[in-house]
């Protein structure tokens, strides 16, 4: 028994420890999230509060400030599912890398960003468009300021369409733009269309309003015959769209 008290006597603490313990209690909050590396330091300046106690506000200047690195991104999101990281990022790097990809990053609900060196690379792989995951269509588009990261809230989206039927005289910039203002708004028009060395269809790319129904067929009136002259359209990929909630990215039907 004396043994057993033996060992679970306590010790008064030594003299290093005591020195120890001192140390750790005089260790500020400060000196806890202070950044010693001054290679990661970003410095933040105060901004002062209005009076009338006002919400602060996204001004012109903040939009332009690093609107840069955000342009030359497209952005780009599942619907109806969700892909890992790795098989996005995977995916991305072997079919675009030669193509100025830089970085994948994607957001907390379900939004990816693709960053590439220049913005004529990213338009350049946006026209080539659609393009698809592991099976899966993703719908992408260009970053815009103000472009909203809620697949709730997508009321227009840019499509790429196919004119059949399309004479010679509307294979111009002019003539181009009426046709595609009949389907939304237009965007612009791949390289085979504008050089006109593919005839049997001219690809543009509309931006497509949720709340109106997509156009199929139409007809234009021509000075050339008393009959007007019909235009097929032809979508090389539909989105899924709410007819309830007028967005794209779902249905609740």
């Amino acid at each position: 028994m004396a043994a057993d008290k033996g060992k679970n006597k306590t010790h008064p603490p030594t003299k290093h420890q005591n020195a120890q313990s001192t140390k750790t209690q005089q260790i500020s909050w400060a000196d806890r999230v202070k950044v010693t590396d001054a290679n990661a330091r970003f410095t933040l300046e105060p901004i002062a509060k209005m009076k009338d106690g006002g919400q602060p506000e996204i001004t012109a200047d903040m939009i332009t400030e690093n609107a840069e690195q955000w342009e030359r991104c497209m952005v780009g999101f599942f619907p109806c599912f969700r892909m890992n990281y790795h098989t996005v990022n995977t995916v991305a790097h072997r079919v675009w890398k030669s193509e100025g990809l830089e970085s994948v990053m994607t957001t907390a609900n379900g939004f990816w960003l693709f960053r590439f060196k220049t913005e004529d690379q990213m338009l350049a792989v946006l026209e080539r468009g659609p393009w698809m995951f592991g099976g899966k269509t993703m719908i992408l588009q260009q970053w815009s300021p103000c472009f909203i990261f809620d697949k709730n809230r997508i009321s227009k989206l840019p499509v790429w369409v196919r004119f059949h039927g399309l004479p010679f005289s509307l294979w111009s910039r002019k003539g181009l733009s009426v046709v595609a203002s009949r389907v939304g708004r237009p965007l612009s028009c791949d390289e085979q269309t504008y050089c006109c060395t593919r005839l049997d269809y001219a690809r543009v790319c509309v931006e497509v309003d949720a709340s109106q129904p997509f156009v199929t067929q139409f007809d234009i009136n021509t000075p050339f015959s008393d009959e007007p002259l019909h235009l097929t359209v032809e979508y090389e990929w539909i989105p899924p769209r709410c007819d309830k909630c007028k967005v794209f990215g779902h249905n609740c039907s």
